[in-house]
C-alpha cells in the first residue's frame, strides 16, 4: 500500500511510502525517484537534502500500525494520521483468537486478519465503508477458525 506525505525538512519535495502486505519491506520515494537505503543498523534511508547532504531517515515501527513512523535527527515524524483507538481495537480484534483456544491456529489466522484490517483501514478511498470491511473480515477470520478446528477434531477421531 503506498501513502503519500510531506516532511517539515523538505517543505518543497513530496514523498511516499510503499510497504508491503506480506513482507513488511519499505520503499520510499522523494518526488518519484527511489531513495537508497543503507544497511548500517537501523537501515536508515539516505535521503539527498537541497544541498545534496545525505539526511539519514530512520523507519520506526508503530503497534499496531504497519506504516512505521521516519526518525529524522531524535525527531519523529507521522506518515500517516495515527489510528484512533476503536480503529486499532476493531483491527486486532482477530488476534483474540490466540487467546480463546486458537493457539498458533488461531494465532495465524488471527494475525493475518488483523493485518489485512489495518490495511483496510488505511485505504482512504474507502472511507466510512472500511469499518464494514473490517467486521466482515472479523467475522471470515472466526468462521475460518472454527471450520478448521473442527476439520482438524474430526480428522484425529
Amino acid at each position: 500500500m503506498k501513502h503519500q506525505f510531506t516532511l517539515p525538512d523538505f517543505p518543497d519535495s513530496n514523498f511516499q511510502i510503499e510497504v508491503s502486505f506480506w513482507t513488511g519491506k519499505q520503499t520510499l520515494y522523494k518526488d518519484e525517484v527511489l531513495v537508497e537505503r543503507s544497511s548500517e543498523k537501523g537501515k536508515p534511508f539516505l535521503v539527498p537534502d537541497h544541498n545534496g547532504d545525505i539526511v539519514k531517515a530512520y523507519p520506526k515501527a508503530t503497534f499496531p500500525d504497519i506504516i512505521p513512523v521516519l526518525e529524522i535527527n531524535n525527531l519523529k515524524y507521522n506518515i500517516v494520521e495515527k489510528l484512533k483507538w476503536y480503529q486499532a481495537v476493531l483491527a486486532v480484534m482477530p488476534f483474540t483468537l490466540a487467546f480463546i483456544g486458537g493457539g498458533a491456529l488461531g494465532g495465524g489466522i488471527g494475525a493475518v486478519a488483523a493485518l489485512l484490517n489495518l490495511q483496510v483501514l488505511r485505504n482512504e478511498k474507502l472511507g466510512k465503508i472500511s469499518y464494514l470491511y473490517v467486521v466482515n473480515i472479523t467475522i471470515a477470520a472466526y468462521a475460518a477458525y472454527f471450520f478448521l478446528a473442527l476439520m482438524i477434531r474430526e480428522a484425529i477421531n
